[in-house]
């Protein structure tokens, strides 16, 4: 078995809930989505989870452990991303 880098296994872990949010975007046709700094995250619609309570928390803890570095843009990890999108899709 080949052993596999973070950067690959966090790749595969990404294109794993890309593939699961468009599955379930298709289903619903929308997501939410809350974007701070390099920080995206994207949910999809449930009755089970309330979003606007589970964005203030992630916020918060962002924040709590970043401090205002987490309203900074990173553009290489924004490229990356641009790059690895290219690539698969």
């Amino acid at each position: 078995m080949t052993d596999l880098s973070s950067e690959d296994m966090a790749d595969m872990a990404g294109e794993l809930m890309a593939a699961k949010i468009k599955a379930a975007k298709n289903e619903s046709g929308m997501t939410h989505l809350l974007k701070l700094g390099s920080f995206q995250m994207e949910i999809v619609p449930s009755s089970d989870i309330d979003v606007e309570k589970l964005f203030k928390e992630t916020i918060a803890d962002l924040y709590n452990k970043f401090g205002e570095e987490v309203l900074k843009i990173n553009m290489t990890d924004i490229i990356k991303q641009q790059e690895s999108r290219n690539m698969h899709g």
